[in-house]
């Protein structure tokens, strides 16, 4: 079964955020790595993997902003970071992730 997504929305219903305030949705990001971290300039090599970062964290845009698994794993919240300390640095401010929802509000 295909999955059906959210016809681009970037807010969940009511009623799709009740169901995943019990259990957050899979992540499927789409998005391919980038050559280097977006945060030291670094390629990846052993021990230091580069991986897909969450700009708004996944299970806190779920519960606190009702943002759609679809928005939250696409292009505009995704970068390449370093697992661990550089990934954690991805992360935005409450000021910088409401700055981000607005970019385009009429999604």
């Amino acid at each position: 079964m295909k999955n059906l997504g959210f016809d681009g929305r970037k807010f969940l219903t009511d009623e799709e955020w009740k169901c995943y305030l019990r259990r957050l949705p899979v992540r499927y990001i789409k998005k391919k790595k980038d050559a280097a971290c977006c945060i030291c300039g670094l390629p990846g090599g052993p021990g230091k993997p580069l991986e897909n970062a969450h700009k708004i964290p996944f299970a806190v845009g779920i519960r606190k902003y009702k943002l759609t698994p679809d928005y939250l794993d696409g292009d505009d919240n995704i970068v390449t970071a370093h697992r661990g300390v550089c990934n954690k640095k991805c992360e935005l401010s409450h000021e910088k992730i409401l700055e981000l929802i607005n970019k385009n509000p009429g999604q």
